[in-house]
């Protein structure tokens, strides 16, 4: 079966995502939309795909069997709900949005449309989260514990705090949703954020971010991450998430997990670029109908976005916020 995908926003991921589809041989992009004419044309010509300005159009005019959304996150929702209002499955990029109401809105535009859905957390289709997984088993974890140094963002209007959320929203929510997902949901966050590296006219952003958090499973969990450093320290420091249960330490990073314990020290490589297993499972689930290839839909991970937006809320507050209270308050 062919998998027949239009794809909105060509930009950098909506490229990263069409590159890991070339790699798969059911799926075919037959449509893309940009409001940049000349991205449109460009990624669409490498599919002999048709180009739009408009991805209403797009939508009114194609026979699609899945949608990819990988615009800026702030117009996420309304394409979102779009696809799912015509039926369709459709693959996401993180975070959902920027708003806990625009979240619960896509989320309730799923449940009713009853169309599969996936939010592109895609470290957990690699090999390193799923060996973890198998490992850690029922173990109960005592700490979770997450690291990312990086620089000034590459993409211009991720630079811009009330575009993309700051480094929280945007960024490190790949590494407090596996905290999560190994932890357990977390019930409540304590955030408090930085301006110092940069002045506001170089970066309307935080430059520097601590979290400490309470998982429901009885583990406590911390997140620290930073713009104000340069890209080569990815290089020395690799973005990581630690778990800790008894008498065992795993570390999950872009390339691999490493397992230690008192008797060895064990490490398992992932394979291929990061983002393909999110792509290939996605393509699999419409080809199959068959939900149990996504780990990552938009009901799964509504309390990621609801961490890292809390995690702001509570920065800005200097309090602690508690996620049940604040998921409710947001009224879709």
């Amino acid at each position: 079966m062919t998998v027949r995908i239009g794809l909105i926003g060509a930009g950098r991921m909506g490229n990263v995502h069409a590159g890991c589809l070339k790699e798969i041989p059911e799926a075919k992009i037959v449509a893309v939309a940009d409001i940049l004419p000349e991205r449109a044309q460009t990624l669409s010509a490498q599919w002999n795909a048709n180009a739009y300005t408009d991805y209403r159009t797009l939508l009114d005019r194609e026979k699609l069997d899945a949608v990819y959304i990988c615009t800026p996150t702030g117009v996420h929702a309304e394409p979102a709900l779009a696809v799912a209002e015509r039926g369709l499955p459709f693959f996401v990029e993180k975070p959902l949005a920027l708003t806990m109401r625009d979240a619960k809105r896509v989320a309730r535009a799923v449940e009713r449309a009853r169309v599969l859905s996936c939010v592109c957390y895609h470290w957990r289709y690699t090999n390193a989260v799923i060996k973890a997984q198998e490992i850690l088993a029922e173990r109960a974890l005592a700490l979770t514990a997450a690291q990312w140094w990086w620089t000034l963002p590459p993409v211009m209007w991720l630079r811009d705090k009330d575009l993309g959320g700051g480094q929280v929203v945007d960024q490190t929510t790949h590494l407090t949703d596996l905290c999560q997902f190994f932890g357990g949901d977390v019930t409540e966050v304590y955030a408090a954020y930085s301006h110092t590296a940069y002045t506001d006219a170089e970066l309307h952003n935080w430059d520097g971010y601590s979290l400490a958090f309470k998982h429901t499973r009885g583990a406590v969990g911390s997140l620290r991450c930073t713009y104000a450093l340069f890209k080569e320290i990815a290089d020395y420091e690799p973005p990581r998430v630690d778990l800790i249960a008894r008498e065992m330490f795993l570390r999950i990073t872009p390339t691999e997990l490493t397992v230690v314990t008192p008797q060895d020290r064990q490490e398992y490589r992932n394979e291929g670029a990061h983002h393909f297993g999110v792509n290939r499972a996605f393509v699999s689930a419409i080809e199959q109908n068959d939900a149990a290839y996504i780990r990552s839909s938009v009901p799964e991970t509504l309390r990621s976005l609801a961490l890292t937006l809390a995690a702001n809320e509570s920065a800005r507050i200097g309090n602690p916020v508690n996620l049940d209270r604040f998921i409710e308050q947001a009224k879709p």
